[in-house]
């Protein structure tokens, strides 16, 4: 009795996990706009021109990160956060230095991983809005 109750929960677990087989090969249902927000995620850059670091690397002393786009659409809303949290929205203009401010950016600064600055642009000007443009680099932080 005792092993028939193992067998049993073995069983269910194997069932369970091969029924969400399906799930991960689901994308061949989706639509092709669901199909187009997948491949951003799994692609991490959809979209016309480059988001580049002018401060590729930084000490993790700093307070600023700078940066230039080239090839935005400089008519929509921009969307850019460091780090996970956002730090800029407003219309940007290709080929000009921004400067981010990180001092209040708690993993902005971490040596152990090379965090992440982001842009995004939506169809609506709303961050919640149809991704148009989404473009992500990484940089690295120095020990002082």
């Amino acid at each position: 009795m005792k092993y028939l109750g193992r067998f049993l929960f073995v069983m269910i677990v194997f069932l369970s996990l091969a029924g969400c087989s399906q799930f991960l090969h689901s994308e061949e249902l989706l639509g092709e706009e669901e199909r187009s927000s997948l491949e951003v995620a799994v692609n991490s850059d959809t979209g016309q021109g480059t988001l580049d670091l002018v401060t590729p690397t930084i000490t993790d002393g700093d307070t600023e990160i700078e940066i230039k786009m080239t090839g935005i659409d400089e008519n929509k809303t921009t969307f850019i956060s460091v780090a996970n949290e956002d730090v800029f929205e407003g219309k940007i203009k290709n080929n000009e230095v921004y400067t981010l401010d990180i001092s209040d950016i708690k993993d902005a600064r971490r040596t152990d991983y090379n965090p992440k600055v982001q842009l995004l642009q939506t169809s609506n000007d709303e961050e919640s809005g149809d991704i148009v443009t989404f473009k992500q680099v990484r940089y690295s932080v120095e020990k002082e």
